[in-house]
């Protein structure tokens, strides 16, 4: 299960209409989602406690955004569910949302990992990633990692962007560190925001850095075909867009390959979302979304 955090997760970034009725999102011996999702509401940290790390910790203030980026989405509060499959068996699902934080004029970025009960019997999860972007620049400003998995595992990180000074403060699992970074590296929640902000067309590449696998790397991007794809959510006239990161023997090398199909309007959703790793193939489809 850890492949399907780091490998999907990701994706969805990178890891990622019509209502479903209860018999067709899930069945009478799987977890409901909507359930599901509660597990994990109290694991995000406090402002008070952000705001006294950042103190600390000198993170340099911001009173006005280092940039503004054209933007395609509005302002909207949303929620997309996809159900996770690896391979022939369903695993779960993932939750994305999105909030804009009008006090502050910052956007919340979640992302919940359920698993199923069929996976659950033998490797529980339930995570909550979460990054606070500026609404402006469409860049992080802090990263937090909620792990809860299997029977003991706990795990509460986080990173804070200081993006004038060039440096990350990652709080990681084992120990504290500062690294440096190309002032607006994303994270990969970021970074699939950002992407879905992108006028794109076919033929088009580009390129984001990106902080995983405790480096920074360069994140391409070939935008390749439009395709019609149905789901369960409905069908949707999509892009495909195919991220490419090359990893040092993690959970993406030369090897793997990743397609991410977003809806050509301008909701820019993740529709549709497929990889090929070493250790099987991850899809993850569309199944529910709302605006308000």
């Amino acid at each position: 299960m850890k492949c399907i955090h780091s490998c999907f997760l990701f994706p969805l970034f990178l890891l990622f209409v019509i209502f479903a009725s209860n018999d067709s999102v899930y069945g009478d011996d799987d977890i409901r989602w909507e359930e599901a999702a509660q597990d994990v509401d109290n694991l995000p940290f406090s402002k008070f406690y952000l705001d006294s790390i950042k103190i600390s910790h000198n993170i340099t203030p911001l009173y006005s955004p280092l940039r503004v980026k054209n933007r395609i989405l509005k302002h909207s509060k949303e929620t997309f569910v996809y159900e996770i499959s690896w391979g022939p068996f369903k695993a779960g699902y993932v939750i994305l949302s999105t909030d804009y934080i009008p006090e502050n004029n910052t956007i919340r970025l979640g992302a919940k990992a359920l698993s199923n009960n069929f996976v659950s019997a033998f490797y529980r999860m339930r995570d909550y990633i979460i990054s606070t972007i500026c609404a402006d620049g469409l860049y992080p400003l802090v990263f937090e990692q909620h792990l809860r998995e299997g029977r003991k595992f706990e795990s509460d990180q986080w990173i804070l962007y200081d993006h004038p000074a060039g440096k990350l403060h990652i709080n990681g699992r084992k120990k504290f560190k500062i690294v440096d970074a190309p002032q607006f590296t994303n994270d990969y929640l970021s970074a699939l925001y950002q992407v879905r902000n992108m006028m794109m067309k076919v033929g088009d590449k580009f390129s984001i850095d990106i902080y995983i696998h405790s480096k920074v790397h360069p994140l391409s991007f070939r935008c390749l075909e439009k395709k019609e794809i149905s789901v369960d959510a409905g069908t949707f006239n999509c892009i495909l867009v195919e991220p490419k990161l090359v990893g040092e023997g993690k959970a993406f090398n030369k090897k793997d390959k990743l397609e991410v199909w977003l809806s050509d309007d301008e909701r820019r959703m993740p529709v549709l979302i497929k990889s090929k790793i070493k250790f099987g193939s991850i899809r993850g489809k569309l199944i529910h979304y709302n605006f308000s």
